[in-house]
Parts: C-alpha cells; sequence; structure tokens
C-alpha cells in the first residue's frame, strides 16, 4: 500500500512539473514560392511574447507549455495566420507559408495625387473602418503601425512616439484640442476613444518637427478632420466585441451626421492571468452638423456624450516564473471588487467667414466636461511555491482601498486666420482657455507577510502606499502662433523647342513661432519652428525633410498633481 501510494505522488510530481515545463519553438516563415520572409512577426498574445523572423526566415522563441498554446504569424502585405499547439513541450518545429493579401494586388485608380511638403504626413483611411479592431478605435491603431510608434496594450487607444510618454501627444478635431479621461490608469478601463471612425474623413500625423499650429507637446500630433457627408449614408455592425451604428444626409446648404457606438471587452478580458467576473460596458454617441447658407459663410458643430463603466469582482491568479531548472508558482487568491465610472462631454462650435477666396477667418468655441470615480477594496492572500514541492517560499495578505472622485471643465475661445498666395500659406491663431478641476482621492495598500505588516517598525502600523489628495485648480491658459508655409520652384531642364525634360525641383519652406502662457506656473513659453522640404526634380518621388525648433510641453493638471504620503 504504501509502495503505491509513493509512485502515485511520484507520478502526480511528475505530471505537475512536466506542465509547468517551458519548451522552444522553431521554425521558418515562407510565401507561396517557399522564399523566406525576414521580419515577419511571430507571437503568442496570451504570454505576452513575440520575435521576428531573421534573413533566413528562421525563428525561435521560449513559450510556457499549456493545454493549448496560440501562436500568430504576420507580415505586412500577407494574410495573417495562427496555428494551436496541444500540450506542447521539448521542441517543436513549423514551416509556415504566408499568402499575400489580396487587398494588396487590386487595381487602383489615382483620381489625384498630394504630395506632403511638411512634417505632417496624411494617413489614407480607406481600409480604417474595414480593418478588425480589438479596442474599437481603429484611428489610433492605423497610427501605432507608423514608424516610431508603439503601444504597450491592444485594449488602449493610446502610444508613444520615439519612446515618449502616453502624454505626449497631442490630438485634434477640426482645430480643436482634445483631452482623456485623468483617472485612467489601465487598458481595460479605457473605453471608446472620442474619434468616431465613421466620420474621419482626413488623418494627418506628424511624428516631430511638426508646425507652430500644433500644441506644446513633446513627441506627435494626430490631426483630424471630420468629413461632411454628401448625401444620404449609412452603415452598421455588430460583433463580440460591440456595434456601431452610423447615419448622415446632406442637401445644398445642410449636413448632418451620427454616429453611436458600443463596445465590450468581456470576451478579451477573460483570457488574463487574473480570473473573475469581468463587466465593462462603453457607450459613446457623436454628431456633426455643418451649415452653409452661402459661399461666404459656414457654421459646424460637433457634439459628443460617452461613458466608460468597469465592474470587476476578481477570483485568483496563478503566475509562473523562473528558469527552466527552477520554476516558481505564485497564487493569489482574492476577495473584494472594483467600480470604476468616467462619464465625459464634449462639443465644438466653429463659425467661418470667408472674407476674399483666399481669406479665412474662423471663431472657435469648445467645450469639455469630465466627470470620474474610481472606486475599489480588494484583499488578496497570496502563496509562492516551486513547481513540484508543495512547502511555501513565502506566504503573506495584502489590501489595496481607493476612493478617487474628479471633476473638470476646459472650455475655450480660439480665433484663427489664414491667407493664401501662390508662393505663401500664412497662418495665425490666438487662443484662450478656461480651466477648473477638482480631485478627492485617497487610496492606500497594506501588506502582510508572515504576520509582519510591511514596513514593519515594532512601535507602529504602518501602510506600504498611502495617497491622498484634495486639490482644486483654477486657471487660464493663452495660446498664440503665427506661420508660414512658403513654396518655390528652382532649376528644371528643357529642350531646344522648350518641352520639359526634368521638372524643377520644389522647396518647401515652413517657419513660425508660437507663444504660450498658463497663469497658474505664471510660466511664458517661446517656441520657434523651422522645417525645410526638399524634392528633388531628377526624382520626384524622393523627398528630403530637416526641421527644428524649440519644443516645451507645459504642465497640466495630471502633472502637477499634489500627492501626500502618509506613514509610510
Amino acid at each position: 500500500m504504501k509502495r503505491i501510494i509513493l509512485l502515485y505522488t511520484i507520478s502526480l510530481l511528475c505530471c505537475l512539473s512536466a506542465a509547468a515545463q517551458d519548451f522552444v519553438l522553431t521554425g521558418k516563415v515562407m510565401d507561396g514560392q517557399e522564399n523566406a520572409i525576414e521580419l515577419a512577426s511571430v507571437s503568442c498574445v496570451a504570454q505576452g511574447k513575440a520575435t521576428m523572423t531573421n534573413l533566413r526566415g528562421e525563428f525561435s522563441l521560449s513559450l510556457r507549455s499549456a493545454d493549448s498554446v496560440v501562436i500568430r504569424f504576420s507580415m505586412i502585405g500577407y494574410k495573417t495566420k495562427t496555428r494551436i499547439l496541444r500540450r506542447p513541450k521539448g521542441r517543436q518545429n513549423l514551416q509556415i507559408q504566408l499568402y499575400e493579401d489580396e487587398q494588396y494586388l487590386d487595381n487602383v485608380e489615382v483620381v489625384k495625387r498630394k504630395r506632403s511638403t511638411t512634417t505632417t504626413e496624411e494617413i489614407s483611411t480607406k481600409d480604417m473602418k474595414t480593418a478588425p479592431s480589438a479596442s474599437g478605435n481603429a484611428v489610433e491603431e492605423l497610427i501605432q503601425q507608423q514608424a516610431g510608434v508603439s503601444t504597450h496594450s491592444e485594449l488602449s487607444s493610446q502610444y508613444n512616439v520615439r519612446g515618449g510618454a502616453f502624454d505626449e501627444n497631442s490630438v485634434y478635431i477640426n482645430n480643436v484640442e482634445v483631452y482623456r479621461p485623468f483617472l485612467i490608469r489601465s487598458g481595460q478601463q479605457e473605453g471608446l476613444s472620442i474619434i468616431n471612425p465613421d466620420m474621419v474623413g482626413k488623418i494627418g500625423f506628424s511624428t516631430g518637427g511638426y508646425e507652430a499650429k500644433y500644441g506644446d507637446k513633446m513627441s506627435s500630433a494626430l490631426d483630424i478632420t471630420y468629413r461632411r457627408p454628401e448625401k444620404f449614408e449609412a452603415n452598421a455592425q455588430a460583433s463580440l466585441l460591440g456595434a456601431s451604428a452610423y447615419i448622415g444626409f446632406s442637401n445644398k446648404k445642410f449636413a448632418w451626421a451620427n454616429g453611436i457606438r458600443y463596445k465590450t471587452t468581456k470576451a478579451l478580458l477573460k483570457t488574463f492571468q487574473t480570473e473573475g467576473k469581468y463587466e465593462p460596458v462603453f457607450l459613446d454617441y457623436q454628431t456633426y452638423m455643418s451649415y452653409t447658407p452661402n459661399k461666404r459663410w459656414q457654421v459646424d458643430f460637433i457634439g459628443n456624450i460617452s461613458q466608460s463603466k468597469f465592474n470587476f469582482y476578481p477570483k485568483e491568479r496563478e503566475t509562473s516564473f523562473g528558469t527552466q531548472e527552477s520554476v516558481k508558482m505564485f497564487n493569489v487568491w482574492f476577495d473584494g471588487w472594483e467600480r470604476d465610472l468616467f462619464r465625459t462631454y464634449f462639443g465644438t462650435l466653429n463659425i467661418k467667414r470667408n472674407i476674399t477666396n483666399n481669406t479665412y477667418l474662423s471663431l472657435i468655441g469648445s467645450a469639455f466636461s469630465t466627470k470620474e470615480q474610481e472606486r475599489y477594496d480588494i484583499h488578496g492572500d497570496y502563496w509562492l511555491t516551486e513547481s513540484g514541492n508543495s512547502d511555501a517560499l513565502g506566504v503573506g495578505a495584502y489590501a489595496e482601498h481607493a476612493r478617487n472622485y474628479l471633476k473638470a471643465n476646459v472650455a475655450s475661445a480660439k480665433l484663427m486666420l489664414e491667407h493664401k498666395t501662390r508662393m505663401h500659406n500664412v497662418q495665425s491663431g490666438l487662443t484662450m482657455k478656461w480651466e477648473h478641476i477638482e480631485e478627492q482621492s485617497r487610496e492606500y495598500e497594506m501588506r502582510d507577510s508572515s504576520g509582519f505588516v510591511i514596513p514593519h517598525t515594532g512601535n507602529s502600523l504602518n501602510m506600504i502606499y498611502t495617497l491622498s489628495a484634495r486639490n482644486t485648480l483654477d486657471a487660464r491658459r493663452t495660446e498664440f502662433y503665427i506661420q508660414d508655409s512658403w513654396k518655390m520652384e528652382r532649376g528644371g531642364k528643357t529642350d531646344e523647342n522648350g518641352n520639359e525634360i526634368e521638372p524643377p525641383t520644389l522647396y518647401t519652406l515652413n517657419y513660425g513661432v508660437r507663444f504660450a502662457n498658463w497663469s497658474f506656473t505664471k510660466e511664458s513659453i517661446f517656441s520657434p519652428r523651422v522645417s525645410l522640404a526638399i524634392i528633388p526634380g531628377y526624382n520626384q518621388d524622393l523627398m528630403y525633410r530637416f526641421a527644428a525648433g524649440i519644443y516645451y510641453q507645459s504642465p497640466f493638471y495630471k502633472e502637477l498633481r499634489d500627492t501626500t504620503t502618509i506613514d509610510g
């Protein structure tokens, strides 16, 4: 009997050890003609691991074994392929063939062609509306594919450019800067972006060296222009991750577009390591109205109402880490809840006057309001063991608590003037902003290990982290810019009959200056900027760009948030 129990125990330990072992996935990625594809992406999203193929199309990736491991193979211009490995172990080898995506092979009729001669690139919106989207934010996912842009979560619309922070990117919709909620700290809390893909007509994006008309952010500028419907149009779509509907119509003087979106990430959140009950619900409604009584006047209005609701009831989490020879298991059992609610309201009114055929004057008023609350009480008991050994390496408990409330209102008035000539495009703008923010926040985290509260002094009960904030901010911003885009043509060759042999070289010089003042810090910022674009006549598919300037990022409320550590 003892021998049977001993054999059963050894077998069980071997099974547990094998289940926790890593395996190595190798192979080669080829095209339909069995030619190697270099720099193809090989990823396991569930484990957060990825690699790229080398010049020979080969790859190697170390992964954790499980009942099923999903591997994704992708490359721009090819159809994505997915393979599922059942209980892999040891060394696995795959030979993958990717086939060209037919949407890149269709005939394209060029109606017009415009080369961007500034540091702002115009991005095509052709495939944006039909592209699959996990977050529901198709525009931001399109931006995340640009050179120098990356993101840390497929659930988030945020991105960083050239290693910068998420808050270093400015976003404009119809010449008005837009904001995002302040208390959001993770992608799973984040709802729908303020940009509705169904209503977008033009996307301009700059990853640095941008013009003076774009604000005081360090990394990038995203310029969105909503399109005016030209006739009756409508669409609707639905999936397991949400639904959306759009309707628009137009006559000679009035156009109206409406979009409503619903999103839930419950199916994605269930794949997270932390198991529990997820209840994310995100709603958004937008309207865009444009009235043109005559050729000289145009009135536009944009309105947006958005609500993001996230409830979470965690149960348990299991994480394995360490080396192949020493695998550690970290288990947590939870009790508690998290309830977050974010409501935002945004509106703009733009009155535009065409003084002449080449001179335009615009007066833009906008308002942004947000009410946010983040609340959670979560208790966890954790247990650290070594795989195959039931002896505990460490035990403990922790408790997290938060009651965070924030209200913010930002109003602005902006006067813009633009004048065009054959060689110049002069733009200037004056903006006044009024900011009012109220916050009441209280957070703490307590940890207990082996009967001792950490940090342990022996004399008092301390928290490892404590935050208490009661802030009110009333401030005013003044911003002004003026810039000119000067286009010149030099050179070129003609034959003896005057026929053009080589087109002239095009030079575009953009220069301007920006001024900003914030009443809270009483700081004034002076920012000169200049860029030069050269399209040589001998090859008009080639462009040289040079840009320089002084870029400051003045702080906003998140950077100045007053925090106090109590007894910690």
